[in-house]
């Protein structure tokens, strides 16, 4: 074996990735060119042949060809005549800023270090950070996740064939400066008055990038404006987390079992955010009263609400109680709502309806941001409401969770009646407030190990003291027969940690 291999074989980035999904010539392309830019191959010498490499790294000669073919093509190899393989000639004019950018990266000052001095950072605001590999636990009760076998993929698989028929490939593939789907808007229009009563036009409807994107540009008119967003505590991080980033000042509005506090809210906002339908994270509805001082209070003190609406079609105990947009008689009410959460939340297919002179501002914002979401996405979308695939899919849906949501209940009641159920009307989780000696950001700690994961409640909360009584328990990702048993090794955790 030439030395060049016995290098290689002590070298650890020549050794391919034990668990990769990508194809071997692509792993092969990988580590040569890693190789290449930190410098560990010399110009003047041959790269590994083909048949050296591959008996190195266990592939066929024709898998290192052909990513020698590839890293050819990308400019960093270069092949010679009867002499193989060597690194082009062309990379010598980075050399001086190739080493400062890979190598000597971690060793510089970060060029942010003064720009964001004085605040918190975008990567380090609190969110809910569930693990890369939670479908590696026995028991995810982790929210906002499917079981990916539940997809309807012929469903979905017809809806993009029709899409991409010949016939309907110029309304994709150009660009619709700033418009969405004629199609999906038209079936929103009929679904939203038939689902949730609420009568919108054409003009009154915006097509967004999922729930979060919605949030997002109504924080940054809510900016622009120079006003502050008032948000539900405990409430949705990622909420509060991008009216912040947008520059919207947030005011925190305490929430009780009927949810958001009306009277508590402060004067001189530019917009209120709530989640009446199931509150996030304690799953309350607002009742149809306060949902009415709300909008009394919007018209009196001028300030717009977004409702995020989400899972409003999974009450289990009574019917969908009315949409605050469809009380709201001065416009100032904004409804968010999703498409793809209870399909695949990996779609991002969100909405929004509005005010049309709202609609139109928000629309300049999305434009100046990212023009518009994927055309075929969304006649996709259309396709799929409009062949009833989706209403089926939500009604299997619906089906499946009321169960777990019975067969969760039942085992919380069984194995933690030390712990608080709060009261709700359906939902995929539940909030529970423990006894004053359990610490459920400790307890979550320990359930990792334990390969049991749950929501800690002190990240919900604008003082995360307030949460560490609480956890939240989400079941849509777990088998039934997964539920009962991951519950008892929640409270046998609990147990323990009482002493």
């Amino acid at each position: 074996m030439s030395p060049k291999i016995e290098k290689m074989e002590n070298a650890k980035f020549l050794r391919l990735p034990a668990d990769s999904s990508a194809k071997l010539r692509d792993q092969v392309c990988e580590l040569v060119s890693a190789a290449i830019s930190r410098d560990l191959f010399s110009e003047s010498e041959p790269l590994p042949s083909c048949r050296s490499l591959a008996e190195h790294l266990g592939v066929s000669r024709n898998t290192v060809y052909d990513a020698y073919c590839s890293l050819m093509d990308l400019g960093m190899v270069t092949a010679k005549d009867r002499s193989g393989y060597f690194v082009a000639d062309t990379l010598g004019q980075f050399q001086d800023t190739i080493p400062l950018a890979q190598k000597e990266r971690s060793a510089t000052l970060s060029p942010l270090k003064t720009m964001l001095a004085s605040k918190p950072r975008p990567s380090g605001m609190r969110k809910v950070d569930h693990p890369v590999d939670w479908t590696s636990y026995t028991y995810p009760f982790v929210y906002n996740q499917i079981e990916p076998e539940r997809f309807p993929v012929a469903g979905w698989r017809e809806s993009m064939r029709v899409a991409m028929a010949t016939s309907n490939i110029e309304r994709w593939t150009r660009d619709s400066a700033g418009t969405g789907s004629v199609l999906l808007v038209k079936q929103l229009q009929q679904r939203l008055f038939g689902y949730r009563g609420i009568s919108a036009d054409y003009d009154q409807i915006l097509i967004t990038n999922g729930a979060q994107h919605s949030i997002y540009l109504l924080g940054c008119l809510t900016a622009y404006a120079g006003r502050s967003v008032a948000v539900e505590d405990p409430c949705y991080p990622e909420a509060r987390n991008a009216f912040a980033v947008a520059g919207a000042p947030v005011v925190n509005v305490p929430v009780d079992r009927n949810g958001l506090v009306v009277s508590k809210i402060p004067k001189g906002v530019g917009m209120v955010y709530t989640t009446p339908s199931h509150q996030f994270p304690t799953t309350v509805t607002m009742p149809e009263d306060r949902r009415r001082q709300l909008c009394a209070r919007a018209e009196q003190d001028d300030f717009l609400i977004c409702e995020d609406d989400y899972e409003a079609e999974m009450n289990f105990v009574q019917g969908r109680g009315r949409p605050i947009q469809s009380m709201e008689a001065s416009g100032r009410a904004i409804y968010v709502g999703s498409l793809s959460k209870s399909v695949a939340p990996g779609l991002r297919i969100g909405y929004m309806v509005a005010h049309p002179d709202i609609i139109k501002e928000i629309k300049a914002i999305r434009r100046y941001m990212m023009r518009h979401p994927p055309i075929l996405m969304q006649e996709a979308m259309a396709n799929f409401i409009a062949t009833g695939a989706l209403d089926v899919h939500l009604r299997k849906m619906e089906r499946r969770y009321r169960g777990r949501w019975e067969i969760t209940l039942g085992a919380i009641k069984e194995f933690l009646p030390e712990f608080e159920i709060q009261a709700s009307l359906g939902g995929t989780c539940f909030w529970l407030t423990g006894p004053p000696d359990v610490d459920t950001t400790v307890l979550a700690q320990r359930l990792k190990t334990r390969s049991v994961l749950i929501d800690e409640g002190a990240v919900f909360f604008s003082d995360p003291d307030q949460g560490r009584r609480n956890f939240r328990i989400g079941f849509a990702a777990l088998p039934r027969a997964a539920i009962h048993d991951g519950i008892q090794v929640i409270a046998d955790e609990v147990k323990r940690m009482r002493g």
